[in-house]
């Protein structure tokens, strides 16, 4: 019976301890925890947090191969190039940098001003309510000049056609909103349905509209990758493989909001109209099975 309770109250303060150590070192990857003189338990923390918290540091044999440069592959481009910065290189994954201005910013924001409740103090209470700390509002081509200016600009930054493509999705988020496990590309026969005509989700650009203090990070778990909001710049990245099929590792992340308010937009782009500038490629394609 002794021995009993001694290791009931073992296993209480296990459980006190690891409470203190998610919140003290909550970025390291596995602690040991010596349960009994003879067995050593090893206890995984959770990988998101270095990467939330943008304190996560690759390895210098890929971090040396990431590089940036000025984009001038069309008559546009040379007045006005694309900051480029390489996140990733397989699978590709860049930021373009001042790909949206301040002005441009403030008319989409406009655009949703019958759309988006702001949270506030209320009358019968001292605390902040939150009305909903994810909202969304979809516009088109011909709402505003701006949101066409906007596409053609997609376009020339990443080469691809935007006829098919989903009309812009324009995102505010409140302290506390995240999102987990997030894949772009086709899922459900509902949705292969719906973009029968377009085709499935080949890439996503991701515009920040305003820098974040706190939280907020774009992370891709499986490629150990973090990407910090900043004003103007928007991010690209391919959510299939070159066979066409759905790529698991772009399953992305959106990390809790801890302080101010966060805008972005998205723009989703289908393989219909694209197929001649981004087409499969015949060494991808998947091997015959041996009888």
């Amino acid at each position: 019976m002794d021995r009993k309770i001694r290791i009931g109250w073992r296993l209480v303060t296990l459980a006190l301890l690891l409470v203190s150590v998610v919140i003290e070192i909550g970025a390291q990857e596995s602690v040991q925890f010596a349960v009994d003189e003879e067995k050593t338990v090893t206890i995984q923390m959770d990988p998101y947090m270095e990467l939330c918290r943008g304190t996560y540091e690759d390895h210098p044999s890929r971090t040396s191969q990431l590089f940036c440069w000025y984009d001038v592959r069309n008559a546009h481009s040379t007045l006005s190039p694309s900051k480029v910065e390489v996140v990733s290189n397989d699978p590709f994954v860049a930021l373009f940098h001042g790909a949206v201005h301040d002005g441009e910013i403030a008319q989409l924001q406009a655009l949703g001003d019958s759309h988006i409740k702001r949270s506030g103090p209320t009358n019968d209470s001292w605390l902040p309510v939150f009305y909903d700390n994810h909202q969304t509002y979809t516009v088109h081509e011909h709402d505003h000049p701006v949101v066409e200016r906007l596409t053609r600009r997609i376009e020339r930054m990443t080469g691809l056609s935007c006829d098919t493509a989903e009309d812009l999705k324009v995102i505010y988020n409140e302290v506390g909103a995240f999102k987990t496990s997030e894949l772009d590309a086709i899922q459900t026969k509902e949705e292969y349905h719906r973009f029968a005509y377009a085709g499935n989700r080949m890439a996503t650009v991701l515009f920040f509209f305003n820098d974040i203090a706190k939280g907020g990070y774009t992370i891709f778990p499986k490629l150990r990758i973090s990407i910090r909001p900043q004003k103007g710049a928007a991010a690209f990245w391919y959510n299939l493989l070159d066979t066409g099929e759905a790529n698991m590792n772009m399953k992305y992340s959106i990390c809790p909001l801890q302080g101010d308010a966060k805008w972005t937009a998205k723009k989703v782009i289908h393989t219909r109209g694209n197929e001649l500038r981004k087409p499969c490629h015949p060494s991808s394609a998947p091997k015959p099975k041996e009888a």
